[in-house]
Order: C-alpha cells, then sequence, then structure tokens
C-alpha cells in the first residue's frame, strides 16, 4: 500500500522543493494553491508581491540606516550571520531527523484504514452505509433517520442547521417552531439539501480543527471542499453522467488531505516530545535546544501530502464498502495517476476518444480541483487572468461547463427551503 522508499524523496522534497521562492519559471496553480492552504504569505513571496503596506528594502528607514554603517559594524554583522547560518543548519538536521520518524510512523499508521477513520477522523463505520442510503433515488426520510440516529453529532448538526433563519418555519399563529427532534429536522430540511448537507457535514466532522502556527488551514480546507464538490457537480453532469456521483467524489475526495493534516500535527507533538525526553534523559543541552526551535514545517506538509493524501483516500472509499455510490474506482484512478506523475506537484485532467463512467468521474474530479484552486487563488490576487485562463483552457472542460460555473457560486452549499418531506 505505501512503500517506505518514499521517505527520502519526501524529506528532500520538504527541505527543498516547496520552499518560497522566486524562479525564471512562474509557479503553477497547484504550486500556488498547496502553499495558500498554509499561508497566503507564502505565495506572495513565490511571486515577487509585496503585502499591503510593504516597502522594499530601499524604500525603507531599515534601508538608509543600513547604508550607513561602518565598515567594523558591517564585519561584525557579516560573523553574527554566519554564526546563526551554522545553527540554522544545525536545527535544519535535527529537524530531518525528527521529519524522519514522522513519515515512518505516517506510512504505517496510515494502513490501518479503520483506525484512521474512527481515530484521526472521527467517522463512524456506518458512513459508507448512509451515503449509499443518500444517493439512490428511493432515498427517503424514513430510510435515513435509523442511520443518522446512531451519529450523534450529525443530529447536533442538523439540529443546528434547521433552526437557522434559512431553514425556519411558523406555525398558524406567527410563532417560530423550534426544531427538536430528529425526523422533523429531516423533513424540514429536505432529500435535496439532505444529499448536499450529510457530506459536507462528513467532510466538516473529518476538517483539522488545531493546526498551529498555520490557523487558516481549516478555513481554507472547508472553501476548497466545497468548490471542488460544486465544480464536480457541474461537471459531471455536463459530462453525460450522474451529478450526484461528482459532487460526492468531489466531496469526499479531501478526506485524505484531511487525514494526512490531521496526523502531521498530532505525530509532530508526538515526536518531537519524545526525542525531547530522550535529550533530557541524556543530557544533549545542545540538540535539545534546536528541537524547541522547531515548529512544524509547511514544506514537509506539503510533501506529505503529496505522497499520501490521495492514495489514503482511496483505500478509505474501498473500506466504506459503498454498494450504491459508484466513486471508488474514480479515487483509486486519480490517486494512481498522482502517483506515477514526475512531477512533485501535478494535477492535469486527462481525457481519451473512448471513456468509461469511472474516466468521467475521475476526469471531472481532477478538472475541478483544478477549477476551485483557480477560483480561490484569483480571489485573493496571487494568479494573474492570463495564467488562470490558459490553465483553464488545457484542462479540455466538457462543453458548456466553464459557462455553468462561472455563474456558480461554488463555495457555497446552494441549499433551497423545500417543503415538508416524509
Amino acid at each position: 500500500m505505501y512503500d517506505n522508499t518514499v521517505t527520502e524523496e519526501i524529506l528532500n522534497q520538504g527541505n527543498t522543493s516547496y520552499v518560497p521562492m522566486k524562479s525564471t519559471e512562474p509557479p503553477n496553480v497547484t504550486e500556488r494553491f498547496e502553499n495558500f492552504v498554509i499561508s497566503t504569505d507564502r505565495v506572495y513571496d513565490m511571486i515577487g508581491k509585496r503585502r499591503a503596506g510593504e516597502v522594499s528594502f530601499e524604500q525603507s528607514e531599515q534601508g538608509d540606516a543600513r547604508r550607513q554603517l561602518l565598515h567594523v559594524e558591517k564585519v561584525a554583522i557579516e560573523n553574527k550571520r554566519l554564526q546563526k547560518t551554522s545553527e540554522t543548519s544545525y536545527i535544519e538536521s535535527v529537524s530531518y531527523q525528527l521529519h524522519d520518524i514522522i513519515v515512518e510512523e505516517m506510512s504505517e499508521y496510515l494502513k490501518d484504514v479503520p483506525d484512521v477513520m474512527a481515530n484521526v477522523l472521527n467517522l463512524p463505520s456506518n458512513t459508507g452505509e448512509l451515503l449509499d442510503a443518500l444517493i439512490v433515488r428511493a432515498c427517503s426520510v424514513s430510510k435515513l433517520e435509523p442511520i443518522v440516529a446512531t451519529i450523534p453529532w450529525m443530529y447536533d448538526e442538523l439540529i443546528s442547521v434547521v433552526n437557522t433563519a434559512r431553514f425556519r418555519r411558523k406555525d398558524s399563529r406567527g410563532r417560530v417552531i423550534v426544531v427538536e427532534t430528529l425526523r422533523t429536522a429531516l423533513s424540514f430540511l429536505g432529500i435535496e439539501n439532505l444529499r448536499l448537507l450529510i457530506p459536507f457535514l462528513i467532510v466538516k466532522r473529518a476538517t483539522p480543527q488545531i493546526t498551529d502556527p498555520y490557523p487558516l488551514i481549516k478555513q481554507k480546507l472547508a472553501s476548497y471542499s466545497t468548490g471542488v464538490a460544486i465544480s464536480a457537480q457541474c461537471i459531471a453532469e455536463a459530462a453525460g453522467t450522474h451529478k450526484g456521483h461528482g459532487y460526492m467524489l468531489g466531496m469526499l475526495s479531501n478526506l485524505g488531505r484531511c487525514a494526512v493534516t490531521r496526523l502531521y500535527f498530532r505525530l509532530f507533538d508526538k515526536v518531537q516530545m519524545h526525542l525531547l525526553q530522550e535529550c533530557q534523559k541524556d543530557r544533549e543541552h545542545k540538540r535539545h535546544d534546536a528541537l524547541t526551535k522547531i515548529i512544524p514545517s509547511a514544506n514537509h506538509l506539503i510533501a506529505l501530502q503529496h505522497a499520501f493524501a490521495d492514495t489514503f483516500n482511496a483505500d478509505l472509499l474501498d473500506e466504506l464498502s459503498l454498494k450504491r455510490l459508484f466513486i471508488a474506482p474514480a479515487m483509486r484512478a486519480v490517486a494512481n495517476q498522482r502517483s506515477e506523475t514526475t512531477s512533485a506537484l501535478s494535477d492535469t485532467a486527462t481525457l481519451s476518444e473512448t471513456q468509461t463512467p469511472t474516466d468521467v468521474l475521475k476526469s471531472a474530479l481532477s478538472q475541478a480541483r483544478i477549477y476551485a484552486r483557480i477560483r480561490l487563488l484569483h480571489q485573493n490576487k496571487l494568479i494573474e487572468a492570463t495564467a488562470a485562463n490558459s490553465e483553464l483552457l488545457a484542462q479540455r472542460f466538457p462543453a458548456g461547463a466553464l459557462a455553468t460555473l462561472k455563474n456558480t457560486d461554488i463555495f457555497a452549499l446552494p441549499l433551497v427551503k423545500s417543503d415538508i418531506e416524509d
């Protein structure tokens, strides 16, 4: 399932491949997006863009003062810089050792899919049963209720949603009806809304909440997950396949990313604490000091996502044993394509003349990912219009898909107030 020979490759990528820097070649969409998820400032550094209110070194007071330094002061500063460089090099070597352990442990951990599903993503074992019940035409409140009733956190989420102003109902006297029972909540929300909402809540449950020192990861992942899902739904429909399968695949394809992110921060804390305790025991003061200065690495996190996220996602969908929702083969095809690519960061949709339903869904997911990334980057002014349009044209979207997507808010679920259903 996971080849341990990738360990050195991940560590090398973590140390070099994703470091934001100016280059003769502008960063591609996926490189910008992966760094954007961690921190917008990383993309600013990649593309050489100044932050709001930032001035160049030559225009700053610091620049004026530096030009006035005496020769002796310059020498002293250079010596301090060399000393700091040496210290940084040592810290990097310790960080490499720390991440070597993290990669090995993550590789082993991800092999136990049921355990990751239950104890990392916090998802119940009957998730597959619930998704199958949602996708069939005969889906009804009476069929969903006994399954959802076994998932307390989903009951709480649905009750919270149905009592918002968007779905609020009033009785004959004009008084607001406070929904307290699961059956009433499901009936008020309606099946079509539930087909969108329940997969969203599953991914929301799995999304990492504590990602310091990169606190915005969870918000960006939430937007991205919804963006991919709505985009895949539109693309699948334009391609003539089941739009519900497109939506489900798009949304659930982010569970692997959630798992790797959660595991990384969990393992970082665990391994760092273990190494610190070893240093205290062996009185390795220099190594102990270096370990205290190491923080979670954005570069290593991106490298781990590339190495493990899609493969684990495919394993997870296989574990769900889906009988009505036919998305697992497409996820496996995307994972296999990604693992075979020679580029460190690449996500390109491919088309053949004769496509099976799996091929169509695979292309829809790859195209949806690219489209959602471009929309996010464009919203945050991190990609030029010419570069975005060029990338979109290269994707060969189905006829009419781009026109539909252009007029769709892909980052919001299209929930509507519906009639009460049984």
